[in-house]
């Protein structure tokens, strides 16, 4: 692509697709990691992502409890979900 051809619109479209993508993505994982939980009969699930705030945000609108740990070198980020 030309500098030419890079204009607010094109930056604003191109980012959100790729946000919209990664978000997508983070649900995505996240609801598999629930079905496998209910299918052993738990009420709560760790995905070893830091999810973004758009992913929480979306899993809170479906009624799960969310919480983001950053955790250390040893342990890494993870996210609880629960039910």
């Amino acid at each position: 692509m030309e500098n030419k051809e890079i204009t607010a619109d094109w930056a604003r479209k191109t980012a959100q697709s790729i946000l919209g993508e990664k978000i997508e993505k983070e649900i995505n994982m996240c609801l598999n990691s629930i079905k496998n939980a209910v299918k052993l009969n738990n009420f709560s699930t760790t995905v070893t992502v830091y999810i973004d705030e758009l992913t929480k945000h979306e899993l809170e609108k479906r009624g799960f409890k969310v919480t983001k740990y950053t955790g250390d070198q040893r342990d890494g980020s993870y996210t609880s979900i629960t039910w």
